[in-house]
């Protein structure tokens, strides 16, 4: 097993716990020691332990108790460290001498007796108190003593292993060990001073026999505080050795990061080695994936709409049966729309299962789950004369046809009322005459402590198979084969992976839906990577944040929706005139103002056009896939550092919440380059250069000043007015644009017939369905990625179409807009401003009307 495989089995998620020492590979899945694949706070399951247990105070003996599995292929490793430069001798030196001390150091030793040296001296002081005898006297000072004198001992080695194994941090834990242990140790000093000076004080009432009672009582008090500080430190804290906190991996050896929406794998390089200063004029970076000529092909889908109010368990259902599906050999497509409530209100789920990977919601639905009845309202609209409809017995009159279950009660009956989605799951699963092998192993897989919803699941799908219902139509092929190699995952998490293989270091961002979703992500994965995330007080203290970390050299990110991004239209300015690189990941949703919070929308364009005060350049990115988003997120971060300049990327609620298939994602093929330069005696920070683009230093990166000033400023980038200078600089933030347009990705077009229908960003999937269902040789997809800036010359094609129709989910035609600019006739817009993305079986009846209606 190599390290990129054994990276796979983490622990997490109910996958099975594996480590490597010493060229074995141990199960330790089963030990308590291990939950969850972390053992302690101190080691990760998945990966091979060895260099970290190098100075442990433990040897081989503490692996005698698990099965070893196999061995450890290391040979990319090992031929990464052959490769690599000779050590330096005397760090080499320092690190042995480091190991050694970790595996004798003494202060474990040494602690152990003033604790219970002070424990013993206070319970003689309260002996004392009930008998003040001489003897008694003389047995709490002796003890206290040498209590005193061994703590002053045992801080030393302690101090020292603070500094070498955990890196002299000062997180709670130590900083109260340290300050407590002081003050202890000053405290001890004063009673001993007293006692000495007048050994009779210990009988009186006076102020120095009491405080000399009050030192030696609470002391004894202090070593318990030290003594639990001290087990968080060892059992309790994420905090292991420095060398421990990820160890560097080549790319050949790459760890696998895994998805939070499922079990699945993703490889990714986890650190990347890249040259510091890269030529800015290096050939732009190519598509990883390049934009498919061929439409999408049709096949048999099936599809699943639950509809309850908020905290009913209706996400928790989608996993468990999105998963089960997946597992069963399925392509599988879900999105969601929900309130914007806590709880109550009625949100509705769809799960769609297809023989072909599918990327776009539909209207209509097969089968429907009402969990309340506020759900039978609510869908009411979706719902055919051909829909199977399911309800709980309770509210099974309130809708005439449905076929009554009683999911509550059967609930109830098998130990918990939340039993009820996992019965739901086992009943969709017997009316569609599926083995359950698949359900139960995605139950077990979320509840793992609790079996329960195993059966559950296994009674509901009894249920469901003795059911009777009105036919549902013929299931979907399944291809097992096909659908183990994909990933289910969802566009938060895909632009997520898209910001790490970009290089993101630094994340700060104020929550706001739907873009929490990317943060959060983040804030998770800088367990794993050198983030820093920082939750800021308000966007206008996130976008100067990214902006003050990508001037230290950090790659940045900042999250927001449109009412946080139109706050931040100042600091996109003040980007624009310092020429500080930038990266928004901005998700949409319905406005004006707070508009629709839950809700979906492309309805930002102009304003991520627009945002900013004053002309300077910028690029805005909107990815329509899965792929797209980590392709996206990738190339944002190249563009911002190279360019100098904001660049934002546009989600939106559907896509950030929309779960689909997507294949793997190899990290270490994402090109990562920095373009950092250093700064000479003589350096400029705005030389003038005919492409626009300054060397971008760092402070402290060289001997010359990094100044930067939001004023409009010299070559140097010190404030001025002269009006020769402002026109020179306006002129080279200009020069910018021209070398982007030429860089600019072409619109992919899928299909060669004289009808255009165009789009942009998250319509994608359900135009290219819409277009897949008209099965009109005569129409084809262009649809964009990059929307702005946009190359003339890339546009020309579209004025040989016979007719070209804008499908955009917004009121306003933003992108049609943008196209009439640079000279593009557009023929027909379709709009949608109902807080709904495209669904591809409405959206192919529009398209059909209109193109009946030119015909």
């Amino acid at each position: 097993m190599t390290p990129r495989e054994l990276a796979a089995y983490d622990g997490r998620d109910g996958r099975p716990a594996y480590v490597a020492y010493k060229g074995k590979i141990y199960d330790v899945s089963e030990s308590p020691m291990w939950a969850e694949g972390n053992h302690q706070g101190m080691h990760q399951a998945g990966r091979d332990l060895t260099p970290m247990l190098e100075g442990a105070p433990h040897g081989d003996e503490v692996f005698e108790r698990y099965s070893v599995i196999g061995t450890l292929d290391a040979e990319p490793e090992l031929k990464a460290r052959a490769d690599a430069p000779p050590p330096d001798a005397n760090k080499e030196r320092r690190r042995r001498w480091q190991a050694l001390y970790r595996r004798y150091h003494p202060h474990p030793m040494t602690v152990h007796f003033p604790i219970a040296l002070h424990l013993f001296s206070a319970l003689m002081d309260l002996l004392f108190f009930a008998v003040p005898t001489a003897l008694y006297a003389a047995a709490v000072f002796y003890t206290f003593l040498a209590a005193t004198v061994m703590g002053a001992v045992a801080m030393v080695p302690g101090l020292i292993s603070w500094r070498i194994n955990y890196g002299g941090t000062w997180r709670r834990p130590f900083a109260v060990k340290i300050v407590l242990s002081v003050a202890m140790l000053l405290a001890g000093i004063v009673a001993i001073m007293l006692y000495l000076e007048a050994p009779g004080i210990v009988y009186t009432m006076s102020a120095e026999g009491i405080t000399y009672h009050a030192i030696v009582l609470l002391t004894g008090l202090g070593v318990i505080v030290l003594g639990y500080y001290g087990g968080k430190i060892t059992w309790g804290e994420s905090m292991p050795y420095p060398q421990a906190k990820e160890a560097p991996v080549s790319t050949a050896a790459a760890a696998s990061v895994p998805s939070p929406q499922t079990g699945a794998k993703l490889p990714s390089a986890g650190r990347y080695e890249v040259p510091f200063a890269a030529d800015p004029f290096m050939p732009p970076l190519q598509r990883h994936m390049p934009a498919s000529s061929t439409p999408p092909a049709t096949g048999q889908s099936l599809s699943i709409l639950i509809g309850g109010a908020a905290g009913m368990g209706i996400d928790t259902l989608e996993k468990v049966l999105s998963d089960a599906f997946v597992r069963s050999g399925y392509y599988v497509y879900s999105s969601k729309e929900f309130m914007s409530r806590v709880r109550g209100g009625s949100n509705t789920t769809l799960i769609r299962i297809a023989d072909t990977p599918l990327e776009a919601p539909c209207w209509e639905v097969d089968l429907f789950i009402a969990l309340d009845a506020l759900a039978l309202t609510h869908a009411a609209p979706r719902l055919s004369a051909q829909t199977v409809v399911l309800t709980d017995e309770r509210f099974s009159a309130e809708a005439p046809g449905a076929i009554a279950v009683a999911m509550q009660r059967e609930a109830q009956r098998l130990g918990d009322p939340r039993y009820a989605n996992t019965y739901a799951a086992g009943l969709v699963y017997g009316m569609l005459g599926l083995e359950t092998d698949a359900l139960k192993a995605s139950v077990q897989a979320r509840f793992a402590r609790d079996e329960g919803n195993v059966l559950a699941a296994e009674a509901g799908a009894d249920a469901g198979r003795t059911l009777q219902h009105p036919p549902l139509p013929p299931l979907p092929y399944s291809h097992p084969e096909g659908a183990a190699v994909l990933h289910l995952m969802d566009g938060t998490t895909a632009c997520g992976f898209g910001f790490l293989a970009g290089g993101c270091n630094f994340v700060a961002s104020y929550p706001m839906s739907p873009s929490t979703g990317v943060l959060n992500f983040m804030a998770g994965m800088s367990k794993r990577f050198e983030i820093a995330v920082e939750q800021s007080e308000d966007e206008i203290a996130s976008i100067h944040l990214v902006m003050g970390a990508w001037y230290a050299g950090a790659r940045a990110l900042t999250t927001t929706s449109g009412g946080g991004f139109a706050l931040m239209g100042e600091g996109i300015s003040l980007s624009g005139i310092t020429e500080t690189p930038a990266v928004v990941y901005l998700a949409q949703r319905p406005g004006p103002a707070t508009g629709l919070p839950t809700r979906s929308e492309q309805g930002d364009l102009n304003l991520a056009l627009h945002s900013g005060h004053g002309p300077f350049p910028r690029i805005i990115l909107a990815p329509g896939s899965l792929h797209e988003c980590v392709e996206l997120g990738h190339l944002a971060f190249e563009l911002a550092d190279r360019w100098q300049l904001p660049v934002i990327v546009l989600s939106d609620q559907y896509l950030a919440d929309t779960m689909a298939m997507t294949g793997d994602v190899d990290f270490a093929a994402f090109e990562q380059r920095r373009y950092i330069a250093p700064a000479s005696e003589t350096y400029n920070r705005y030389a003038d250069t005919p492409s626009g683009i300054s060397p971008r230093a760092v402070p402290g990166g060289g001997e010359g000043l990094v100044c930067s000033d939001g004023h409009e400023h010299d070559a140097r980038g010190q404030i001025t007015e002269d009006f020769r200078v402002r026109e020179a600089m306006v002129a080279k933030r200009a020069r910018k644009a021209e070398g982007i347009v030429a860089e600019v990705w072409p619109p992919e077009v899928r299909g060669t017939g004289s009808i255009a229908v165009i789009g942009w960003g998250s319509s994608r999937g359900a135009i290219a369905e819409a277009l897949a269902r008209l099965g009109d040789d005569r129409t084809c997809q262009v649809h964009f990625a990059w929307v702005h800036p946009l190359n003339p010359e890339q546009l020309a094609f579209l004025q040989t179409y016979d007719y070209r129709i804008v499908v955009e989910n917004n009121a306003d035609g933003a992108f049609a807009e943008q196209l009439a600019l640079h000279g593009v006739r557009v023929d027909r817009r379709i709009l949608q401003s109902n807080g709904f993305a495209y669904f591809a079986d409405q959206l192919a009846q529009e398209l059909a009307a209109v193109i009946k209606e030119r015909a």
